[in-house]
């Protein structure tokens, strides 16, 4: 059964986001804690520090400005292709799946590409059972599959 789509509010991940982004990485259980906080949280940092560059977007989801995050994704442009973005994590708190918060995130970065004169987004994702849900919901989206490394 589809949860209720609420109006969403995409807004930049602010420091105080760190702590609830990463638990709601661990509650996807793509992640352990100990994977979440070095992965995701290195980038949350490295963005809170300006150590990566400006350009790099990090953004969360909520239903009210005031709410915790029920999603969150991390974008960047291609430091080796012109006009080519990575679209490395949209990650969706599992209670919220199916109301819309990862096409809000999804539909916010294909936007900010748009305004960048972006000319191809890249989303990688992998051939593991756990990112089944993954691979449908960027398909259902309208993306296409280009290609697989084996053994990757």
């Amino acid at each position: 059964m589809k949860k209720a789509v609420l109006p969403m509010v995409i807004s930049p991940v602010a420091p105080a986001d760190r702590e609830a982004l990463i638990q709601l990485a661990v509650d996807t259980e793509l992640f352990t804690d100990e994977e979440a906080r070095a992965l995701l949280g290195g980038v949350l940092d490295g963005l809170a520090s300006s150590v990566l560059p400006e350009s790099h977007v990090a953004v969360c989801c909520r239903t009210q400005v005031d709410q915790a995050p029920e999603g969150w994704c991390y974008f960047a442009p291609d430091d080796h292709a012109a006009g080519v973005w990575n679209l490395w994590w949209i990650g969706v708190s599992p209670h919220r799946h199916g109301a819309g918060v990862g096409r809000a995130l999804l539909h916010h970065v294909e936007e900010t590409v748009r305004a960048a004169a972006g000319r191809l987004l890249v989303i990688e994702t992998s051939e593991s059972d756990k990112l089944a849900r993954a691979r449908r919901f960027y398909t259902a989206q309208g993306y296409t599959e280009c290609g697989r490394v084996p053994d990757f």
